[in-house]
């Protein structure tokens, strides 16, 4: 299957979309203030720093974030650890949440102290992921709308996508669909193809309109067990249950892009909203070249510009030159003025 990439590096973050043939199926995202986050496939120096047996695993700190778990099972070359002693290992699984990454053995420690063996950029990691990717710089708009809590479902209906601490939460309405099937069909491939899109992953809850027939609900979940088989996560299905609801597992390794966006209401974060004013700033200053630039900003991301936890201004101005600032005002904008 023919893969492509469009990738897009801006000041503050590199987002990605990946695409088979024209069919839009994955967006990925990297954060500069996530510099130092254990990234899956990269290779770390870690410590142990516990022996749990009620797990079978080892706690390992990496120099970076919660400490890792390095689990007894499936180990078979992990030799005797004891606390305190350095190990190589590579991240199978990121954090998620306040749950570290899942780790697994590789070699003795090649570091003095806790810390990044061999990093991977995002386009290492999609090269991992899928072989023989093509890529495209330009632009990536979607993120701005790909956390949407309702969508449509084509043919009549809605979804609603419901985020929690326990697992993610779908109500499928009927709405104006002809029949509860259509509806239910078209909501099952919506709500798939969201589930791989945003990196959605844990224990997912179904809501379908009422499907009295035991053979409606049958060919329902084989439909989506067909449609399973192409997501490269791991994917299970339950029956419906005695009131009509779906309950499925997905794999996940690391967070999806709503948690990377959005805070637990479902509202951008305040560094979302500050990254997404500086990609506007970038954007302005250069439909309007020349122009001195004023990018307005409220309270909030204001607060977070002046102590970012990176540099952002030297890069944008090598990107702009010193031809912008920036003003606390009611709202995000930006003013070109020649």
């Amino acid at each position: 299957m023919k893969r492509r990439v469009v990738i897009e590096e801006t000041v503050g973050e590199t987002r990605a979309a990946v695409y088979e043939g024209r069919k839009l199926v994955e967006l990925h995202l990297d954060r500069w203030s996530d510099f130092r986050k254990p990234r899956i496939g990269e290779q770390w120096t870690g410590q142990v720093v516990a022996i749990d047996a009620s797990i079978g695993g080892l706690w390992i700190a990496l120099g970076s974030g919660p400490n890792g778990l390095l689990s007894f099972k499936g180990q078979r070359d992990l030799p005797r650890l004891t606390e305190g002693e350095r190990v190589d290992v590579i991240v199978a699984k990121e954090a998620i949440a306040e749950k570290g990454p899942v780790l697994r053995h590789v070699a003795e420690a090649s570091r003095e102290k806790p810390g990044v063996v061999t990093a991977l950029s995002l386009r290492e990691r999609l090269d991992r992921r899928f072989p023989e990717l093509a890529y495209e710089d330009a632009p990536v708009g979607i993120f701005d709308t790909a956390t949407e809590r309702q969508l449509a479902i084509p043919g009549g209906g809605s979804i609603t996508i419901e985020r929690t601490q326990a697992l993610i939460a779908v109500d499928v309405d009927k709405g104006g669909s002809k029949t509860v099937m259509d509806c239910s069909v078209g909501a099952a491939k919506l709500i798939l193809s969201q589930l791989r899109l945003r990196g959605l992953g844990g224990l997912i809850a179904i809501d379908f309109p009422n499907l009295r027939q035991s053979k409606q609900r049958s060919t329902l979940i084989r439909l989506m067990e067909e449609m399973a088989e192409t997501d490269p996560a791991s994917i299970r299905i339950a029956p419906f249950s005695r009131f009509g609801v779906v309950e499925m597992t997905r794999g996940q390794d690391g967070p999806s892009i709503d948690a990377m966006l959005n805070d637990r209401f479902g509202e951008p974060t305040v560094e979302t909203r500050a990254i997404r004013a500086l990609r506007q700033l970038e954007r302005e200053a250069k439909i309007t070249a020349g122009a001195k630039m004023t990018l307005s900003v409220d309270q909030p991301v204001w607060v977070w510009l002046e102590d970012a936890p990176f540099d952002w201004r030297a890069p944008m101005t090598e990107r702009l030159g010193a031809r912008f600032t920036v003003e606390l005002g009611d709202s995000v904008q930006v003013k070109g003025d020649r």
